[in-house]
């Protein structure tokens, strides 16, 4: 085992004293290797989403034609339109590729959180990543599509949909981050629920507002109650449950 270990540990030492010149004809030859037809589509497809995202933030959601997309992305109309063939359908894309990253991201802050055994810790550490879910590109846009859905016949249903199955993803994802303890008990869906209520609502007050530090305070009373919350809830849950029977 220690001879393995150590020659292990010698192919690691040679390979990080591999000359510079190899290491750059290497990368070269990487960057001349053609791409495939699909990486090509997904290419294509992500320069059309970052564009349509990018739109949305600086000249909002009436600006944001597939024209202006089209430009952005620097794509034929036929390349927009063999992705996505409708704008409604180009717009709740963005919303899903930026909901994959914020999903991305947190999964990677998940390993920075105390431990499952450290209590009201941990479920504080959660509540504040959900709270910064609410800020930056992902709810800019969220923010512009459903104050736009309201009145557009064709990006309303869509988007309802898409919110939806965003919702159920949050949940699950949230059930994990928690950790068992929380993740089992019967109210957590309805405290849950409560809690992205708030947090939309408060975000959206951010906007106008600008008042950070305040929100900032409220979530934290919020920490405070969340347990109330969640057994709260959960004793609701039981009684509706038997009720039911």
């Amino acid at each position: 085992m220690r001879e393995a270990t150590v020659t292990g540990a010698n192919q690691r030492r040679l390979a990080s004293e591999e000359p510079r010149g190899a290491s750059q004809r290497k990368l070269a030859s990487e960057e001349r290797r053609p791409r495939t037809q699909q990486q090509r589509r997904d290419e294509t497809r992500r320069a059309l989403l970052d564009a349509v995202v990018e739109s949305l933030i600086e000249v909002g959601f009436a600006r944001t034609t597939t024209l202006e997309v089209q430009r952005r992305a620097d794509v034929s109309r036929g390349a927009l339109l063999h992705h996505f063939p409708s704008k409604a359908e180009l717009l709740v894309a963005a919303v899903d590729h930026l909901a994959e990253m914020r999903a991305r991201e947190l999964k990677q802050l998940a390993g920075m959180l105390p431990s499952e055994g450290s209590g009201r810790a941990r479920t504080d550490a959660v509540i504040g990543l959900l709270w910064q879910c609410f800020s930056g590109a992902f709810f800019q846009v969220a923010m512009e599509l459903r104050t736009a859905a309201r009145t557009d016949p064709d990006l309303e249903p869509v988007l309802a949909i898409a919110e939806r199955s965003l919702r159920d993803r949050i949940f699950a994802q949230a059930r994990t981050l928690f950790g068992k303890e929380v993740a089992e008990h019967p109210g957590l869906d309805r405290a849950l629920d409560l809690t992205l209520q708030l947090m939309i609502g408060a975000a959206m007050s951010s906007v106008l507002h600008k008042e950070d530090a305040r929100l900032d305070s409220m979530i934290d009373d919020w920490k405070v109650l969340f347990p109330t919350v969640l057994a709260n809830a959960g004793s609701a849950t039981k009684r509706t449950t038997k009720v039911k029977r």
